[in-house]
């Protein structure tokens, strides 16, 4: 007679209901750490940390319950230069780092793991790694103060991954839609092309289809740093594209930080539009001038330079403007137009 299968789990109690809500929680601000309580579930910590790390730039801490103030400001201004995870986050297969390990294979050099012992007071934390693009990846640190996660541990956290990295991915695209969605007031037009970079020009993220657009909008595919520094935005597009910045502080791991760039192709010209949008709600010419810079991304300053006018007379007009169309932000007044063209 066949052998009697035995049912085991190794899911503790709890452990679903938890996954369910990170599973809700995809595409919202609160994901991560969603995520997180997640994996406390199976690898309990006495603390977490959420960061992103950007190629060539200090790490943004997102989130953390419990980092001591003394040791969020010392690694903030110096010592995330000898954080060893940029170094080895894209050396091995494996998504999951202990700082056991790293010291075992003499990755830590001394004055970094005098602060680890001594100002953030940990023994061991184990860094669960997710992939976003251009060399920029999200950390997960949960941290221990008295023990060291075990090589069971470790390995749990591995598996786990073939799960997590994949939320991760969904999340990311999630996220994106959810904010051009609330930004464009699902207006009804067509889909933009998204480009998001981190405060150093890095690209978070690139639609696929981005380059064949900028390519026809701009006669080639314009590098980050250009379309950061707003080169791009101030020459305007042919054939009724445009580009919009997009700028609104979300809390989102992946956004936080980051500048949202939307490339549409519009019916007619943005200044045809603009004119149109300016009868109808009886805006001066400067007012007009001043909405088609901001629909190209450029603040404040660099509208006042380009009018020849102060930045207090560009705050002036748009505090005017605000006032015809009975609104009160950047925001709402960025979506007013989008909504029009």
């Amino acid at each position: 007679m066949p052998a009697t299968a035995t049912l085991s789990t190794p899911f503790p109690i709890g452990f679903g209901s938890l996954m369910a809500q990170a599973l809700r929680d995809m595409g919202k601000p609160e994901f991560y750490e969603s995520m997180v309580e997640l994996v406390r579930q199976m690898i309990p910590c006495d603390f977490w940390i959420i960061a992103r790390y950007d190629a060539r730039s200090k790490p943004l801490i997102i989130s953390e319950n419990g980092m001591n103030v003394n040791a969020k400001t010392l690694y903030s201004n110096r010592l995330w230069q000898r954080d060893p995870l940029p170094q080895h986050a894209g050396r091995r297969d494996t998504r999951a780092i202990s700082l056991r390990e790293l010291r075992r294979d003499g990755a830590l050099d001394t004055v970094y793991a005098r602060y680890l012992d001594r100002t953030l007071g940990i023994q061991d934390e184990l860094a669960l790694l997710f992939p976003i693009s251009g060399g920029s990846f999200l950390a997960l640190c949960l941290d221990r103060q008295r023990d060291a996660f075990t090589d069971q541990e470790l390995a749990l956290a591995r598996e786990l991954q073939t799960i997590l990295v994949e939320m991760h991915h969904q999340h990311i695209f999630r996220a994106i839609d959810r904010q051009v969605s609330l930004f464009l007031h699902d207006s009804g037009v067509g889909k933009p092309e998204i480009m998001i970079l981190s405060a150093n020009n890095t690209v978070l993220y690139k639609s696929d289809t981005w380059s064949h657009a900028a390519t026809q909008a701009f006669e080639r595919d314009p590098l980050p740093s250009e379309i950061g520094c707003g080169d791009i935005a101030a020459t305007g597009g042919r054939d009724g594209w445009s580009l919009t910045r997009m700028r609104d502080g979300s809390r989102d791991a992946i956004l936080a930080g980051a500048d949202v760039y939307l490339l549409r192709r519009n019916a007619a010209d943005v200044g045809d539009r603009v004119a149109e949008f300016g009868r109808l709600h009886q805006l001066t010419e400067r007012q007009q001038q001043i909405l088609v810079l901001s629909l190209q991304g450029h603040p404040n300053a660099s509208i006042a330079e380009k009018l020849r006018i102060t930045v207090g007379g560009v705050k002036n007009h748009k505090l005017r403007l605000y006032e015809k169309l009975d609104i009160t932000s950047e925001r709402e007044l960025m979506s007013a137009i989008l909504c029009h063209l």
